[in-house]
């Protein structure tokens, strides 16, 4: 170095710069090199306050000085003394002022090392090894802690490139360890850039990696600081070189040196499983799973990786997803297979460092740890295994397929663990260790199942529970029968074995799984969840409630995964699982609501009926409530109270449970089902499906779903079941025909029966499916194939009983022994409640029951209808809305083809004089119009129909009931002798009726029909009152209302007939002539007709009245039109009787 010439600017540069003083208590190059030629004794060091921050320098820390040891200055070599010699003045310039000196001097020193140039060749391994552990180390050092970032950069860069060729990196780690954990590692961190930050992250894996195990114990605190560092930092790269410091620290640090800082690890890890990049999560959970794998305490996995883990089954990543299952399943003691192992790739993450594979292992790790200190992985099962089953229902199919493989797996390995054995295969076994696993003998099968369990284990045999064997004796005559006897009981338990499994294969398939099930699960990770299910239900129910949707999601996952693998395991736990079931059925989160009605499928398909129903009946109507019928079992928590809500919701349940009961073919115990039948035709319940839409869906779907499990075994409750398919049909009825307040009117609409809706059509296909299954439409000798008919036909009696009273039923059953009709009797249930007639599921049930008998039954029941009816429509102080109601119920029978004739029939003259005239009464008020003409179109349907026989019409008009006299007194209407009391008066009261024009329009058009029908026989009296009624409405201010009354006068001319008297005659061709000349074209058009239909029986009257006014007219065709009528009929009268004189009219 001496030979060599220096440039002008160097020796300017020595000349000018300042004397720099020795530092006190530092150790520089010259230490143990002053006998190396070319180097001096001086060093020059940068004044800490200039750019370097006020901190202990490494040398006044506690360590091994440099002069001893195989790579002190003495002990280096000549190789290595010559070349360190020929860099001799770039490190010098290393500790230089001048930030720019500096940074070229770190550069230079990189490229001499690692490149060469042409005065100094690159270093060889050997050199790098003896410089970089020896002189140059404490210069590097230093530099980390430059006020330039390049400096920095520069100074790791040599560090880290240089540790590449290192055969042993560990006599750098007394100087630098301690200073990456004042830089990086100390809050707060003082290195500000984070590409300097992802070095120290970076060079910290390659220590972990290079050191031999032994020699990280001592620096394993300043290690974890810095790794903690690193993982808390904001940079994403610098996170996921922290995570993997941590996972290869996991695997080299020696389990007594890390044990100290698991905890601090874990806590400043477990805030990246929920990081925005999925691969910091990714390599998060690479972290975790090799502290799990390195003997992390329990305590720690619990109040920390539990928690952090429990978001991830639901990550957005599918990898990520993979990724946790597969540890979580590792730290339970299930190693997958190679498949298994690589369908879960883990991605590389970028360090810097080459691959170490052989090192990075967590076999050492745990070899390492103590075996007092060390947990078994069944210890991890408790709090683990729901972070892993709720990947069984992950969205992804290969997800939730790798997930069901590892808990099968890990169900093996815990069956295994605890003394079980267990079958690995997922079909179904018969002796495996669902029936009595050996390690958890506390859980007992529920009631229902004992004794089928006892049949499987072989407790129970041909012989008996507890019956002794035969003896057998070789050569002996006994020997032949104890060997028969043998075979027929190994016979009987093949069979009794074969029918389990067929059992078994049937709630299996009930369950309706889907992938990734492709059977029933393994009998290992049954055992496995039943043994646990009082500490993972709790949980699980608890975050069915909770706020977030993610978090009920994750819980309604979890839950049915659960009941698949406990099966009829659960019933020990229903007390706690229906209520949360009843309500979260209801999430407005509609995959929380679909996986808990999934799980209600599994619970109904795997617990017997008789566990669940009590339980579910007494929440809809509690024991004493008098609903029930045999026995009552209380229930923990029912309430004497439900509102619609809740009750819709519990229907929900009972629903889905009965439907999975039924596909599971399971059995209905007769009192169970009685009971049932009698819950779901309780009072309370009925109240409930004629107020609230939901609550009838629901009950019908529990109803049909009832039939389907009891099937012939319904014909014992059938009377109960029909009552509430009636009172469902009847109430969908009502609420599409009418709405809450009353319509106005209208003729065209309250005519017409409304159809049935889509509800009320699943229920009368209940009700045939019903009496098919009950072979009730075989009742009565075949009379209707009808099955709602059918059963109507059967239950007339009882129907009768439960709406109008024991003596209204005694009555109709004497009306149908006198009419030869006698009716089915068959045994039922008794009711234990009566509807109040007038309440609303009186109402409904009466209204399905008149709608859906046959006609020979409602023919019948109908004098004990028209007794019933009588009071409700009559009183005008009672409530507006029944009346409507009866009044509107009547008209739809009317209507039928069928029961409209059986109806008018049965009641006779009865029917309309006192149940269609009684409201026909006047009263002051716009509802009492709404009644007036509800009444009106009633009367219209059953006179425009014919269904009355002539006589009772002309009794109604003639003899009034005495619910009619009080329209005499109103002064409403006219009539002179002979109409003044009846149904005249009445009709005329509608004809003036001021609320409503379509009652005035209905009033004519039964006036019409009334005139059609009976007109010939009427009175004197009763034309002369009625004429000049219609009269007046040729006046009305509605001109559809003068046509009707046209209609009328002309059935009104036809039917008077020649002999009418002229004069009478007269006086009304006069009153409607005028009216050939209105406006109105359909109006003149009326007028005409009725003039033409008088014409025809008059024509000497008509003619006169007509040439009175024709002169007069605008419209002079129509006049023409009747006098040619008239003239036509003169002289057809003159050709029929040629010697009678003419007329003195004509």
């Amino acid at each position: 170095m001496s030979g060599q010439k220096k440039s002008i600017d160097e020796i300017w540069r020595e000349l000018n710069a300042p004397k720099a003083k020795l530092r006190q208590g530092v150790a520089g190059l010259a230490v143990g090199l002053s006998g190396l030629p070319g180097i001096t004794s001086v060093v020059r060091t940068k004044p800490a306050s200039s750019h370097t921050p006020a901190q202990p320098a490494a040398s006044d820390i506690s360590q091994p000085g440099l002069r001893s040891g195989p790579y002190a200055a003495s002990a280096v070599g000549d190789d290595a003394t010559a070349y360190l010699a020929s860099l001799q003045r770039t490190i010098n310039c290393l500790a230089d002022p001048d930030r720019g000196l500096r940074r070229t001097a770190a550069t230079t020193l990189q490229v001499k090392l690692f490149t060469g140039d042409d005065s100094t060749p690159k270093a060889s391994p050997a050199q790098l090894q003896a410089l970089l552990c020896g002189p140059l180390l404490r210069p590097l050092v230093n530099m980390l802690s430059d006020s330039v970032e390049r400096c920095r950069t520069t100074a790791l860069a040599v560090l880290q490139d240089g540790s590449h060729h290192f055969s042993d990196i560990s006599p750098m780690l007394p100087e630098l360890v301690p200073e990456l954990g004042r830089r990086f590692g100390a809050l707060p961190v003082q290195e500000p850039a984070e590409e300097v930050r992802l070095q120290i992250a970076q060079l910290t894996v390659q220590l972990l990696v290079a050191t031999p195990p032994p020699h990280l114990a001592r620096f394993a605190p300043d290690l974890a600081a810095v790794m903690c560092r690193s993982l808390e930092d904001g940079f994403p790269d610098i996170k996921k070189a922290g995570c993997t410091a941590v996972e290869t620290a996991a695997a080299r640090v020696p389990f007594d040196a890390l044990a100290p800082e698991f905890e601090r690890l874990l806590s400043s890890l477990a805030p990246n499983l929920q990081h925005q990049h999925s691969r910091v999560r990714l390599s998060a959970i690479q972290a975790l799973d090799a502290l799990v794998a390195a003997g992390a305490p329990m305590v720690l996995v619990e109040s920390a990786i539990v928690p952090a883990l429990r978001p991830v089954g639901h990550d957005r990543a599918q990898p990520v997803r993979e990724a946790a299952f597969s540890a979580l399943a590792r730290w339970m003691g299930y190693r997958a297979d190679a498949s298994v192992a690589s369908a879960i790739a883990r991605p590389p993450v970028t360090t810097g460092v080459g691959e170490h594979d052989a090192w990075v292992t967590t076999a050492a790790a745990a070899a390492s740890q103590p075996a007092e200190t060390r947990l078994p992985p069944q210890a991890y099962v408790p709090s683990l295994l729901p972070l892993l089953i709720i990947g069984v229902t992950d969205p992804q199919p290969a997800t939730a397929d790798l997930a069901l493989r590892l808990v099968e797996g890990v169900g093996e390995v815990w069956a295994a663990g605890n003394g079980s054995s267990t079958s690995t295969s997922t079909t179904a076994n018969t002796k495996d260790a669902d029936a009595h696993p050996a390690p958890v003998d506390e859980i007992r099968s529920p009631p229902a199942a004992v004794a089928q369990n006892d049949r499987r284990e072989g407790k129970i045999t041909a012989a008996g529970q507890g019956a002794p064997e035969p003896s057998y004796v070789e050569g002996s005559a006994t020997t032949a029968c104890s060997a028969e006897g043998k075979s027929a009981t190994a016979e009987v338990e093949a069979a009794e074995e074969d029918a389990f499994d067929a059992a078994i294969a049937a709630r299996v398939s009930a369950c309706r799984l889907g992938p990734p099930y492709q059977g029933r699960p393994g009998a290992g990770c049954r055992a496995m969840v039943r043994a646990l299910l009082a500490e993972h239900l709790p949980p699980l129910v608890r975050q069915l409630g909770e706020w977030t949707s993610a978090l009920r999601v994750a819980a309604a996952r979890g839950l049915h995964t659960t009941l698949v693998l406990a099966e009829e395991g659960v019933a020990r736990h229903l007390e706690l699982l229906l209520p949360a079931l009843c309500s979260a059925i209801a999430d407005e989160e509609l995959e929380v609501a679909t996986n808990v009605m999934a799980s209600v499928h599994v619970l109904g398909a795997h617990v017997a009926p008789a566990d669940w129903l009590l339980q579910i009946l007494d929440t809809l109507s509690p024991p004493g409530s008098g609903s029930g019928s045999g026995t009552q079992v209380a229930s923990v928590g029912t309430t004497t109270g439900l509102s619609l809500s809740q009750r819709t919701h519990t229907l929900v349940v009972l629903s889905g449970l009965l439907h999975a009961a039924g596909r599971a073919a399971r059995e209905l115990p007769p009192p169970l089902l009685a009971r049932l039948a009698a819950v779901l035709a309780d009072e309370a319940m009925l109240t409930a499906a004629a107020e609230h839409g939901g609550v009838r869906q629901q009950l019908l779907a529990v109803t049909v779903n009832t039939l389907a499990l009891g099937r012939g075994a319904c014909a014992a409750v059938a009377l109960p079941l029909h009552i509430v398919l009636l009172q469902l049909y009847g109430s969908e009825l009502a609420t599409s025909a009418s709405p809450s307040s009353p319509p106005t009117p209208s003729l065209s609409t309250s005519a017409s029966r409304q159809a049935p809706p889509a509800v009320g059509a699943a229920v009368l296909e209940a009700m045939a499916s019903f009496a098919a299954v009950c072979g009730y439409d075989r009742c009565n000798g075949g009379s209707t194939a009808d099955g709602a008919a059918a059963l109507v036909d059967l239950h007339a009696d009882a129907l009768t009983s439960l709406l109008f009273g024991e003596k209204a039923a005694e009555a109709a059953a004497a009306a149908a022994t006198s009419a030869s009709t006698p009716a089915a009797v068959v045994s039922q249930p008794h009711i234990s409640w009566r509807p109040q007639a007038g309440d609303a599921p009186w109402q409904c049930i009466l209204r399905a029951t008149l709608l859906t008998a046959s006609p020979l039954t409602l023919q019948r029941l109908a004098p004990v209808l028209v007794s019933a009816l009588q009071p409700l429509v009559s009183d005008k102080d009672g409530e507006v809305a029944l009346r409507l109601a009866l009044l509107q119920l009547v008209d739809s029978v009317l209507e039928d083809s069928q029961r409209g004739p059986a109806l008018a029939t049965g009641g006779g003259q009865a029917f309309i004089t006192e149940v269609l005239m009684p409201p026909l009464v006047w009263q002051a008020g716009k509802t009492a119009a709404a009644v007036r003409y509800t009444a009106v179109t009633s009367m219209a349907t059953l006179l425009g129909k014919r269904l009355p026989l002539p006589e009772h019409v002309l009794a109604a008009i003639e003899g009034p009931p005495a619910a009619t006299t009080a329209a005499v007194g109103t002064g409403k209407g006219s009539g002179g002798a002979g109409a003044s009391t009846g149904l005249l008066p009445l009709l005329f009261t509608s004809l003036d009726e001021d609320w409503y024009t379509d009652m005035r329009l209905a009033a004519c058009y039964v006036l019409e029909q009334l005139l059609e029908m009976v007109g010939p026989e009427l009175s004197d009296a009763a034309r002369r009152a009625i004429y000049p009624e219609l009269h007046k409405r040729l006046d009305d201010a509605h001109n559809s209302v003068r046509v009707a009354a046209c209609g009328a006068l002309r059935a009104f001319v036809t039917t008077a007939g020649v002999a009418y008297c002229d004069t009478n005659t007269g006086y009304l061709v006069a009153g409607v002539v005028i009216h050939m000349d209105d406006g109105d074209p359909a109006v003149q058009e009326a007028a005409c007709s009725v003039l033409l239909a008088a014409a025809a029986v008059k024509p000497f009257v008509t003619a006169s009245e007509v040439r009175k006014v024709r002169d007069r007219f605008r419209s002079k065709h129509y006049c023409d039109r009747v006098l040619a009528a008239c003239a036509a009929a003169a002289e057809k009268a003159a050709v029929a009787s040629p010697q009678q004189p003419p007329s003195r009219d004509a």
